[in-house]
């Protein structure tokens, strides 16, 4: 057999069996002569750099050999133009900004021998105002280091992004460097992450333009270096021995550096020192046990679906390569075989470990032959058992294959004797919903139910469905009875009581139809609150016999708050001619594209929780006090008791809700002398709660923050009331800052929930908040026992806002109503204290409900009404 490389010096042989092992494995390498390859990766690195490209993004699997390509960064890039620190970001996923930049700060100064010329900021200091970094302390490394430009190597990168929360965890540091880069033209950074980059679609699109280059295999000629070099003039291996290396390696050099370190080992143990394919070969066990802690990492870091398909395709290679084929059959046809029905998501499992350099171009072959071998000893197929299935009950069989021990806990099916077999155990894919009784999938084509399926399929109640399957075959009386017993199970759940009653009308024929459209999907609990007073007005009529012997029926529509999907379900209840008139929809964004629909009819909407002024219509009414009330009352009371003459808006631009609120406030509280001295964007994609207070409080000089979140950004909402928090409580021990009280807190009814109470309680004592109702005010005391009495539990202010809006509708019938003489009604009606949620009802021409705002406030942890 041809060698390699040179014959050994056999005289240099004594003492070998005491020599360390050269090959290094799981920590990175510091001397560059024991790193090999990456030279098209430094050199894309230097001309960027020269270049003046100050983001440069890197990313590899896990231990592909980043951490070492960091440390080599400085060796083999640049000359004097720049300097190099490195900052490893593993032990700061929990960290905040201020810390993070504490640390890095202390990271520079130490790595590049500056104690006593940098004075780092200590973190009191950042807490209190961020940009202390990149005001004094960058400047003062600057002149430090005289014209070269200071470049971070930013290790484990993405450890700030953990479980997918980057925007909580992440987004500030992330933030904080673009805005970094974009003022500091000497400050370069050179990011690595370990994930695969389409996984970090955010990071990429913070980093707008940053050239980003993988860290991959070794090539060829490297990865022999690797084999060859470290060893040189002890260990001799044969051509045929590095190509079996490589053909089990694949170039990955972490997997290249344990298969040399077992044979390096076993070669001293037993004093041969040339190495042939068969040496290779017989160290292939102990590699895999020196790699363990790498090989768990590419199961681990899977998914249960890809960990099926990982294990699959290694299992079809086997048997692929025993059968003498060339090219092994695909995972989806292996794992049919043992009775795994192919989805969505093992297919997009197939996609992701190609897309993520796990298998080949094929998607039929694991990419590092020594992890497929660790798959097959240790994640087989053959590990597939059969539970013993139960006995027959009632006509079904339930059977269970425990799939992929480890990888699949439970892939269950119901076969139903002669009928086929449904899987229960997975959620349905998307556009799809549980069938009856949770037995398999069914298309979700409808999103409009009078008592024939579930808006809310996660609540389990089995009377409920049993209510269903009668309702859906016309046998109401039947339906009744059902629903009536989910009532009893469940008192809380509004949807049973509307199909209740919905049974009662349908029984007794020629019911009246309100629609009643709430969001469902995605913001249930809201849902809930809107149909519960529905629900309660419904009830109250149908027990008292309805109008002439009609009782009331109520179709729900969902329209998961999505504006394209309002304006669908608009246009459906609009063709549907005894829909006489709607409740709903829930937010402002969503009821606009709706009220387009309505519009064109005579078909009376009436919200109960919209509140943008820019909703109008001769057929438009709400029994929520508008945007230009709440925003009135808000100004007049920042203006006039709390005395407030600088204020920050937060909001959302695109909300039309927010949007509304923000002007309204903005014209009421100039007009009484005030100023709104900035408008901050809470969606903003470089937004940062903590630096945003700081600017409002130090530079823009405010004294109250007025946050006016759309619903999906309420969270952000609290984080700036967290952030303000923070920022009173440092101002309050220190005795030398002339101001002491931190910045005054108000905002929209976005954030009257239990959400905010349940924040901590100092940082949201004090937030004044404009609300349509209260149930400790002593207008609202009646409805609010009533309400416990139904329900169980106190109800929301869209509770009782709904029930109004159903009663409005109630007083506006007529023995024989249309759509016309609903809509002639509701314009005259005038409703008593007493047939409403607490206050009286009645309507301008505009549609407006003829009532203000209330004001409330947090105090001792709970709501409190302010005089």
């Amino acid at each position: 057999m041809t060698q390699y490389w040179e014959p050994v010096d056999r005289e240099n042989m004594v003492g070998n069996k005491k020599q360390k092992n050269p090959y290094i494995v799981g920590t990175p390498i510091e001397e560059p002569e024991k790193f090999f390859g990456r030279e098209s990766l430094f050199s894309f690195i230097d001309d960027n750099l020269r270049q003046n490209v100050q983001v440069i993004l890197l990313h590899g699997q896990r231990r592909i050999g980043k951490s070492s390509v960091l440390k080599q960064i400085p060796n083999f890039v640049g000359n004097n133009e720049f300097i190099f620190v490195r900052f490893d970001l593993q032990d700061q996923g929990q960290s905040n900004l201020s810390s993070i930049l504490h640390y890095l700060a202390r990271e520079i100064v130490d790595h590049l021998l500056l104690e006593g010329q940098v004075q780092p900021p200590n973190l009191e200091d950042l807490e209190a105002y961020t940009n202390i970094f990149s005001d004094n302390f960058l400047p003062s490394v600057y002149q430090a280091i005289g014209d070269r430009n200071l470049v971070l190597l930013l290790d484990e990168f993405d450890v700030l992004d953990q479980n997918n929360d980057i925007v909580n965890k992440g987004a500030g540091f992330f933030n904080y460097l673009n805005s970094l880069t974009s003022e500091q033209k000497r400050l370069f950074i050179i990011p690595v992450v370990g994930r695969h980059l389409n996984d970090l679609e955010n990071l990429r699109s913070l980093f707008r333009g940053a050239p980003y280059q993988e860290i991959g295999f070794l090539d060829y000629v490297s990865a022999q270096r690797l084999i060859v070099n470290p060893a040189n003039n002890v260990l001799q291996y044969e051509l045929d021995a590095i190509k079996a290396i490589l053909e089990l390696s694949g170039g990955h050099p972490y997997f290249t550096q344990v298969i040399c370190f077992a044979i390096f080992g076993t070669a001293r143990d037993l004093n041969n020192w040339t190495v042939t394919r068969a040496d290779v070969e017989s160290i292939v066990g102990k590699a895999i046990e020196s790699a363990e802690a790498g090989l768990a990492w590419f199961w681990e870091g899977l998914s249960i679906s890809e960990q099926a398909i990982f294990s699959a395709v290694a299992e079809a290679q086997k048997i692929a390569s025993e059968q003498g084929q060339l090219l092994p059959e695909g995972p989806l046809t292996l794992l049919k075989s043992y009775g795994v029905i192919e989805t969505d998501s093992l297919v997009e499992a197939a996609r992701k470990l190609a897309e993520k350099g796990f298998l080949d171009d094929t998607g039929r072959r694991v990419k590092v032959e020594l992890v497929r071998r660790w798959l097959v000893k240790c994640h087989p197929l053959q590990e597939i058992s059969q539970l013993k299935p139960p006995a027959p009950k009632n006509g079904i069989q339930i059977q269970r294959k425990r799939v992929l021990i480890g990888l699949i806990a439970a892939v269950a099916t119901i076969a139903t004797v002669g009928f086929g077999a449904y899987r229960v155990a997975t959620p349905c894919p998307p556009g799809q919903q549980k069938a009856l009784l949770g037995i398999g999938c069914e298309p979700d084509t409808r999103r409009i139910s009078r008592g024939d399926r579930t808006l809310f399929p996660n609540i389990k109640n089995s009377n409920r469905e049993r209510g269903i399957s009668a309702f859906k075959q016309g046998n109401y009386s039947q339906a009744e009875q059902f629903f009536k017993n989910a009532v009893a199970g469940d008192r809380n759940d509004p949807e049973v009581l509307i199909y209740y009653n919905n049974a009662l009308a349908k029984e007794k024929g020629s019911p009246v139809t309100w629609a009643a459209v709430v969001p469902a999907d995605n913001q249930e609990p809201i849902a809930k609150e809107i149909l519960r007073g529905v629900a309660q007005a419904q009830n109250q009529f149908n027990q008292k016999g309805g109008l002439n012997g009609r009782l009331l029926e109520i179709v729900i529509g969902n329209d998961a708050n999505e504006p394209e999907q309002a304006k669908q379900i608009a246009a459906e209840l609009v063709k549907d001619k005894s829909v006489l008139g709607v409740i709903g929809h829930y937010s402002s964004d969503a009821t606009k594209p709706a009220l387009d629909e309505y519009n064109k009819t005579e078909l009376a909407i009436i919200s109960p929780t919209s509140t943008s002024t820019s909703l109008q219509g001769n057929n438009f009414f709400r029994t929520v006090p508008s945007d230009a009330d709440a925003g009135k009352e808000l100004a007049e009371y920042a203006r006039k008791p709390l005395n407030l003459n600088s204020v920050v808006i937060f909001y959302n631009p695109d909300s039309t809700y927010s949007d509304s609120l923000r002007e309204e406030f903005t014209k009421n509280f100039e007009k009484l002398g005030g100023s709104v001295v900035r408008r901050i964007n809470l969606t903003e994609p470089k937004f940062d709660p903590e630096t945003e207070v700081a600017k409002s409080l130090w530079r823009d000089k405010a004294q109250a923050v007025v946050l006016f979140p759309d619903t999906q950004n309420t969270d952000v909402a609290l984080k700036i009331v967290t952030a303000n928090a923070q920022q009173t409580a440092r101002l309050k021990t220190n005795p030398q800052n002339p101001q002491r009280q931190g910045l005054k807190l108000l905002g929209g009814d976005t954030l009257y929930s239990k959400t905010t109470l349940n924040e901590d309680g100092q940082s949201v004592e004090g937030l004044i908040l404009a609300v349509s109702w209260f149930r400790e005010a002593p207008q609202a005391k009646n409805f609010a026992i009533a309400a416990v009495q139904q329900w169980g539990g106190s109800v929301s202010g869209r509770t009782a806002t709904s029930y109004d809006a159903t009663q409005a509708f109630i007083k506006a019938l007529s023995p024989n109503p249309t759509r016309a003489t609903v809509l002639r009604g509701l314009k005259n009606i005038n409703l008593p204290d007493s047939q409403t949620s607490g206050y009286p009802l009645k309507f301008t021409s505009e549609g407006e409900r003829q009532s203000e705002s209330i004001l409330v406030k947090v105090e001792g942890g709970k709501f409190t009404l302010l005089p």
